[in-house]
């Protein structure tokens, strides 16, 4: 597979993000302004994981395959991070864990799986916000480019810091959430279910559950008649497995299923049949690839 990218690091007032660049360079790209997709990981990985670098590279690849015939109407940049407490801000690997079960061989068993998760994965879509805000002065210091489109995307705990991020921020104007969900406190309640373990204190405090229950992305309005529905004029690609055990559409498909984007917006799910908790398949590449080039990047998009 050949590289289409770039990378260098940044330090944007202390977090550490690699910056992901087209490498196919050209003059039909260099004064086009910028839409940055923020994408992140899943749980126990870390920004460069072998499958977040292969989405990395099939985004420019078809980015670059499309402007051999027509023109887009932005540049590509790709920012990823890594979560708290992974990667290099892993301060104890343990807390990434779930509850002790069947999940797989990295899991020992976790009591407070469901606080330490659920934080990370907000306060990641929090910086969603924060790298709103900061990514342009670092990215550009001589105001030589423009960022006029946001994109958030991720896998599994990134997926479902998408949706966090989705749901808070309004200059995030599209988002493409991979095997994530919008309904946490039903994720959980259906994984402590299937681990025999209790929702409740002290695994999931009460003041735990309130806390979901006022951030998830599911608390927030979403139809066109109801005010303060944040995804009215965004643009959306849902992608999920059927065959998800570990955060399974279905927890969140009514919530999907019923949101409005409004006739200026785009809502698309691609639910993929036979497949498990898999970190972006190729039919799942295949749809984000061409909805990124339909609705940020191509020539339809400008």
């Amino acid at each position: 597979m050949s590289v289409n990218y770039t990378t260098s690091s940044l330090n944007v007032a202390g977090l550490q993000v690699t910056v992901y660049k087209n490498a196919v360079l050209g003059d039909d790209i260099a004064n086009l302004p910028v839409a940055v997709m923020i994408l992140t990981h899943g749980r126990t990985g870390k920004h460069d994981d072998e499958y977040m670098l292969s989405i990395i590279n099939s985004n420019f690849e078809y980015f670059n395959e499309q402007r051999k015939v027509d023109k887009p109407s932005r540049d590509l940049v790709i920012v990823a991070f890594d979560h708290r407490n992974h990667g290099h801000r892993t301060v104890n690997a343990k807390n990434n864990f779930s509850f002790g079960g069947e999940e797989g061989k990295f899991d020992t068993g976790n009591d407070t799986h469901v606080i330490d998760t659920y934080g990370i994965f907000t306060g990641t879509g929090r910086d969603y916000s924060f790298l709103v805000d900061f990514l342009p002065p670092y990215l550009y210091r001589n105001d030589e480019r423009t960022i006029d489109l946001w994109i958030a995307s991720g896998v599994s705990l990134g997926g479902n810091a998408t949706w966090i991020a989705l749901a808070n921020e309004p200059r995030i104007t599209m988002a493409i959430p991979i095997i994530g969900s919008p309904k946490n406190a039903n994720m959980y309640q259906s994984r402590a279910a299937e681990r025999g373990v209790p929702f409740a204190p002290p695994f999931v405090p009460n003041s735990m559950v309130a806390l979901m229950q006022r951030l998830d992305p599911a608390s927030k309005p979403n139809k066109l008649n109801e005010p303060g529905n944040p995804y009215v004029g965004k643009k959306i690609l849902v992608l999920a497995g059927a065959e998800d055990k570990l955060v399974p559409h279905s927890v969140g498909a009514s919530y999907i299923d019923e949101l409005e984007v409004g006739p200026s917006g785009v809502k698309e799910v691609y639910v993929q049949p036979g497949t498990g908790h898999f970190p972006g398949t190729p039919e799942m590449q295949s749809k984000m690839v061409e909805f990124l080039w339909k609705y940020a990047l191509g020539p339809a998009a400008a």
